[in-house]
């Protein structure tokens, strides 16, 4: 058994006397103890009860605790460690105190074609949802806290510039925020000139010239990127994404992976590995019968995409929230 918020006190044994009272006395202890014990094991059972007396609860995919409501409506928000159900923190208000809240997003300006980590602070995070007013911007896996969000974008180079909405959702409401999608930007020079959004572009990118230490610069069409040379984390994709978030990276998304994939083919880019095995990436998928699905699951959920077993182009779509032992590398 667990430890006992109770305090249990040890009666020193009474000697008998040889009158009446001391057989009496020591009934009398007896009972005061088995009534202290009722007491004690009544008040555990309340505690117990209290704490799983919520109307109603909302737990993420892997079932972990994430807010609950009681018979007078305050909620509770449970603030987990990555991967596990032990509680680091709750939080508890009324409906109304309680509502997601965000105060600021940085940054407010991403150019199309780039991704980054936009860097969402406010209140009442935890179990937050996104999405964008435009199409176009991908997310990669990300963890919320009680007061920030960390979420790993990649804008397309179609997306037109102008103003984004990003509806945040929990459980318990919703809220919004904004940032700007500026030119997709070629390299260092001035960004590209839209004369309508329709209009066919020509765009060249080169490689960037420095990356940090492990990493290779990527040519592609939406922008250069920084690769790791190596596979640098083996697990599931939580794992995966966390690895990356920890070094100041993020999950390559799945066309980034590919490119790479095809110079160190065709243009012996210095990666290594890169073939052998399947690899995370932080791009999702829906079920395509065209498409293997890890262990011929037909369902309509979203699917995290992995490639590399044999070749740059051939995708291995396996549920998200499963746990899978493979090995990845980090874009930047």
């Amino acid at each position: 058994m667990g430890a006992s918020p109770f305090v249990f006190l040890r009666l020193k044994k009474v000697a008998p006397s040889g009158c009446g009272k001391g057989k009496g006395a020591r009934m009398l202890h007896n009972v005061k103890i088995s009534l202290a014990a009722f007491l004690a094991m009544s008040a555990c059972v309340a505690l117990v009860s209290v704490a799983d007396a919520a109307v109603q609860r909302f737990t993420d995919e892997a079932g972990v605790v994430l807010y609950t409501i009681d018979d007078d409506g305050i909620v509770s928000m449970f603030e987990s460690r990555p991967g596990t159900d032990i509680t680091l923190s709750v939080t508890r208000g009324t409906r109304e105190q309680m509502q997601p809240q965000i105060t600021e997003i940085i940054p407010q300006e991403v150019a199309a074609g780039t991704s980054t980590t936009l860097k969402i602070q406010g209140k009442n995070l935890i179990g937050a949802s996104v999405k964008f007013s435009v199409p176009g911007i991908d997310v990669s896996p990300y963890l919320t806290k009680p007061k920030s969000v960390d979420l790993p974008i990649r804008v397309g180079a179609n997306v037109p510039p102008g103003e984004v909405v990003l509806e945040l959702s929990t459980p318990i409401g919703k809220t919004r925020g904004t940032f700007k999608v500026t030119e997709l930007k070629i390299g260092s020079s001035s960004p590209v000139r839209r004369d309508g959004i329709g209009k066919q572009q020509t765009i060249s990118t080169t490689a960037p010239t420095s990356c940090p230490e492990g990493m290779v610069g990527v040519a592609a069409e939406t922008g250069g990127f920084c690769i790791d040379v190596d596979r640098s984390y083996s697990g599931d994709v939580r794992k995966a994404e966390k690895a990356c978030a920890m070094a100041g990276k993020r999950l390559c998304q799945a066309i980034e992976w590919q490119h790479a994939c095809e110079q160190a083919k065709s243009n012996g880019l210095g990666l290594k590995n890169i073939t052998g095995e399947w690899e995370w990436t932080g791009s999702y998928a829906k079920y395509d019968v065209q498409v293997q699905t890890g262990d011929r699951d037909l369902s309509d959920e979203l699917k995290s995409v992995l490639l590399g077993k044999n070749d740059c182009q051939t995708q291995y779509l396996y549920p998200s929230w499963r746990s899978g032992p493979y090995p990845g590398r980090c874009c930047k």
